[in-house]
């Protein structure tokens, strides 16, 4: 064939799949790489509700192993944190946060699929086999009650300069995404508790007592040392009880430095207490009162023969206005960091090898107690009257005002002068209806009595005393001293509003008492530090008078 026949041909076959090509219209040429840009990642995750679980785990470096970090929801609906003792997830919201993160997540941009690449976006999973520590990302799962996973993600480094997106990569797969993530899943359990142990303001703080016995552990005896107290006066100023008048004065500075402080003890770590040992601290019996001794005694803890707990640093117990009395008994020194810390589970490849230096002691163990104590709430003055005499009086008052108004009317009709006896109240005139339709008996079923007094008069009820004069529910309801009533009233309330605060109180012990009884605390020991004051920190040379200038007595000398 020559060249200009094979020419031909070529043309030909160009022309045919052009006209081919214009037959089935014009199409758009799409990478496979992008096929899945703009999905959701789960798209069968639509109730944040549903979940159950959620485990973040971290690489860590300084052991060289995946972290686990897991909070579920018991069957109870409550979510606890299972690595420590199944202590309450209170963190607000934070569970809704984590479901709401990954609700619909789409996959924003595609990044690319080239597994060599994972170190860079940081999306190795920790999970993951091998001696590589370096790019790993954090494996976050999402799981419902049946143990269905609902979401799972490993989460890399932050995208630079975009505010919140993150690379991303789904488990088994080798594609990355880009994708904008609100908020950030931590494991350190105390991002996910409420830290505020005690939860205590220093206006709410009413007295402090430091209680500094020690014990003296080889004769298993108390010894008793300094009491120290302190309160607030009715101006709200922190005072030292046992001053030297003459000498001292309180140091006010370091006072409420004490008050402050209560109100910043963190929960560090916990421990579950022992079997036997209730929210209360009451006692177990035989082996077991063996057994929880020696475990009590390992944390600082010891319980007398009689049951009362001692601690080997002291107490302190502080009051509050709501008539709430706290406990804190400071236990020993809680060694190390981390998890051995926080939970009390100790990586055996942190221990110290010899020649090491001795874990820091940088924590303590805490015990907490709260009881509600009627006596520390202020009493209302006056007598406290039943509801019942209280109503009957005010009915009584309603009746007295209303015969009152009828003998005024008798005496503007009859020149001033009282009717002989309120019957007459109730006779009809020759003209015009009676002063009262009906003269009825008090509350008490006694009748009302017209009494004068000297060139006036009262209506009277005798009240529950039927008898004139008595006190309390007995005292008698009279129309000329019906401010009385209005003072009676006063009290009731008074009355009433404290009993409303002693079921407050009783309530608030409750509920404190169920927060702190099955946990030893771990807390800062720099803050112990600030609770334990001697009598010399709590009180300041007084401050000598200035001078008095012998010219001019009214004022002190110049520069003085």
């Amino acid at each position: 064939m020559n060249q200009v026949a094979k020419t031909g041909i070529a043309v030909g076959a160009a022309v045919g799949l052009s006209l081919l090509a214009l037959s089935m219209g014009p199409r758009e040429v799409r990478l496979a790489e992008f096929d899945d840009q703009g999905q959701e990642f789960w798209p069968t995750f639509k109730d944040g509700a549903s979940v159950t679980e959620l485990e973040v785990v971290e690489f860590r470096e300084a052991t060289g192993e995946p972290y686990p970090f897991v909070v579920k929801r018991d069957d109870k609906g409550r979510w606890t944190i299972p690595s420590h003792g199944n202590y309450p997830a209170d963190a607000k919201d934070r569970m809704g946060k984590a479901a709401a993160m990954l609700l619909g997540l789409k996959k924003q941009a595609v990044v690319g699929d080239v597994k060599g690449r994972h170190v860079d976006y940081g999306v190795v999973d920790p999970l993951e086999s091998g001696a590589e520590t370096k790019g790993r990302g954090k494996h976050i799962r999402l799981k419902d009650s049946a143990a269905n996973v609902l979401a799972d993600l490993i989460v890399g480094k932050a995208v630079e300069g975009k505010t919140g997106e993150f690379y991303v990569r789904v488990p088994d797969k080798k594609r990355v995404y880009r994708v904008k993530l609100d908020g950030e899943l931590s494991t350190k359990f105390a991002d996910w508790i409420e830290t505020d142990l005690l939860k205590a303001s220093s206006w709410d703080i009413a007295k402090v007592t430091f209680d500094n016995y020690s014990i003296d552990e080889q004769r298993g005896a108390i010894v008793p040392g300094d009491k120290l107290v302190v309160g607030k006066d009715d101006a709200g100023k922190w005072t030292f009880a046992g001053l030297d008048a003459e000498k001292e004065e309180s140091n006010e500075d370091k006072l409420r430095e004490i008050g402050d402080t209560l109100g910043q003890i963190k929960i560090v770590g916990v421990r579950q207490k022992p079997e036997g040992l209730t929210a209360r601290l009451e006692r177990a019996n035989g082996i077991e009162a063996q057994l929880l001794a020696q475990s009590l005694q390992q944390k600082g803890f010891f319980l007398d023969r009689s049951g009362k707990l001692f601690s080997n640093e002291g107490d302190l117990l502080f009051e509050t206005k709501k008539g709430v009395r706290y406990t804190l008994r400071f236990g020993e020194l809680v060694l190390g960091d981390g998890d051995e810390v926080t939970s009390g589970i100790a990586d055996p490849k942190q221990k110290p090898k010899e020649g090491e230096a001795a874990k820091a002691g940088n924590n303590r163990y805490l015990m907490v107690t709260a009881e509600f104590d009627e006596a520390l709430l202020p009493k209302p003055a006056g007598v406290r009257l039943p509801a019942d005499q209280l109503q009957k009086r005010t009915e009584a008052r309603t009746q007295i005002e209303a015969i009152q108004r009828a003998v005024e009317a008798f005496r503007t009709k009859h020149e001033n002068k009282l009717p002989e006896t309120l019957a007459k109240l109730t006779e009809k005139p020759a003209e015009g209806d009676a002063l009262l339709a009906e003269l009825k008996k008090d509350p008490w079923d006694n009748d009302y009595q017209l009494v004068v007094v000297g060139e006036g008069y009262a209506i009277v009820s005798f009240a529950d005393g039927k008898a004139e004069g008595g006190e309390g529910a007995a005292q008698d309801v009279r129309s000329d001293r019906l401010p009385l009533e209005d003072e009676l009233k006063k009290v009731a309330d008074a009355w009433a509003e404290f009993d409303r605060k002693v079921e407050d109180g009783k309530k608030e012990a409750d509920k404190l008492t169920k927060r702190f009884g099955p946990w030893y605390y771990v807390i800062d020991q720099a803050l112990f530090g600030k609770l334990k004051p001697k009598r010399a920190d709590l009180v300041k040379p007084k401050a000598a008078p200035a001078p008095v200038d012998p010219a001019n007595p009214g004022a002190t000398q110049p520069g003085k």
